[in-house]
């Protein structure tokens, strides 16, 4: 009987990661595209305001906001975590299609705010299915092949898209309309992973865990020292396209150029970083990772910030990149460390949550400080609010919840 549990249990991890492997691919494909068209296109075709600019931009941050609210109904839908990803991809992909066959850029907006809305919920989701069909102390290990193809695939369709808006910047419908085909295959991939509801009828409600995530204090402090560090870094992502794109701030790429470093050129660091932070997820202290994570991201995007030579740039953007690889393990992964066993999915509800409450802003507010007091303001204000979420996350290292059971 012990045999045929394990047999079982062996099928389903298999299952989950060549599914998930293969969603990735199309994940990276999908976020490489965003980042390639999303700001570039508003900018340079519909001259976009700086309000729209951050509308764009912030589309995913409301989605998190609005993540323990869209947790709550998937739980009470009864369906299985696999087939609402499923849902959401092919929402995504609709969004994709009306932003393509649109020449309106309030409706280019509105289309990318409820594809970045709808992405969102699916890390909520897919913790649970990590939680359950992955063994602790491999987590980390089973998703950074994932998390390298995706990488690998959103790179190489960033410059492909690059060199396409070079010859005709209006052949962003056409990567629209591809980026939804990629949700789509997504979709399916999402129904071949093994998953269950959230709930069942004799599970205790979800709120009731909503609420007693929020109570937790060590678990508030964790969030507080991650508040930091997201608002340090989510001020700056439209910024880096801008800075690079815009003909105000003296540097004026062309897309290729553009693209080479604001997603290129930190994908493939991203790749090259993430079995490194991997393996030390899966070893060592969840503060000490996250700390040197922080000064990666620290040194990358001030230095972004204070130069203009492109070969600077381009190095600036691979480090950020580098702790992208690891900051993109530890946002997802987190909360298996540190959540009560069968509660991860609500506290990466809240997580996301926060995610959203500082997300939802940033572009804003960076663009404010880019507008008002110039991109060297932005590096000083990124790397003020990083080093103190890694003062904090020093105090909180000493936890009992974030060291690894032996042998892991």
């Amino acid at each position: 009987m012990q045999k045929a549990d394990e047999s079982t249990e062996s099928l389903r991890i298999r299952a989950t990661h060549r599914n998930d492997l293969w969603r990735n691919l199309f994940m990276g494909i999908l976020e490489g595209g965003y980042n390639s068209v999303a700001l570039l296109v508003a900018i340079r075709h519909f001259q976009a305001s700086s309000g729209i600019k951050s509308l764009i931009a912030g589309g995913a941050a409301l989605g998190f906001l609005l993540a323990p609210a869209f947790l709550l109904l998937a739980a009470r839908s009864g369906l299985a975590v696999s087939r609402t990803c499923a849902l959401c991809m092919v929402g995504t992909a609709a969004g994709l299609f009306c932003a393509a066959r649109t020449e309106h850029i309030w409706a280019y907006a509105l289309a990318f705010v409820l594809t970045g809305i709808l992405v969102a919920q699916v890390p909520s989701l897919m913790v649970h299915v990590y939680s359950r069909n992955y063994r602790e102390g491999e987590r980390g290990r089973r998703i950074s092949g994932n998390l390298m193809l995706s990488a690998g695939a959103g790179a190489c369709a960033s410059l492909f898209i690059g060199r396409l808006l070079d010859q005709d910047l209006l052949l962003y419908q056409e990567v629209l309309l591809g980026m939804a085909v990629a949700c789509l295959c997504a979709a399916w991939l999402h129904l071949q992973i093994p998953s269950e509801p959230l709930r069942s009828k004799y599970q205790p409600s979800l709120h009731k865990d909503l609420r007693l995530a929020f109570q937790d204090r060590f678990f508030v402090w964790m969030l507080t020292a991650w508040m930091l560090m997201g608002v340090g870094n989510l001020i700056t992502i439209p910024l880096r396209v801008e800075y690079v794109a815009n003909p105000a701030y003296g540097i004026n790429a062309s897309n290729t150029a553009v693209l080479a470093i604001t997603f290129f050129a930190p994908a493939v660091t991203r790749i090259l970083s993430v079995p490194v932070w991997a393996f030390l997820f899966d070893r060592i202290n969840l503060a000490i990772v996250r700390i040197s994570i922080n000064l990666c991201f620290l040194a990358g995007l001030f230095l972004y910030f204070h130069c203009t030579n492109l070969v600077w740039l381009g190095f600036s953007a691979a480090l950020v990149g580098w702790a992208t690889g690891g900051g993109t393990l530890a946002w997802t992964l987190w909360v298996t460390k540190v959540a009560p066993h069968g509660r991860e999915s609500t506290y990466m509800s809240v997580h996301s949550f926060f995610t959203g409450l500082r997300g939802v802003p940033a572009p804003f507010v960076g663009y404010w400080i880019l507008s008002h007091l110039g991109p060297q303001q932005v590096g000083w204000i990124s790397a003020a609010f990083i080093a103190g979420s890694s003062l904090l996350f020093y105090r909180l290292a000493a936890n009992k919840r974030l060291r690894n059971p032996a042998g892991s």
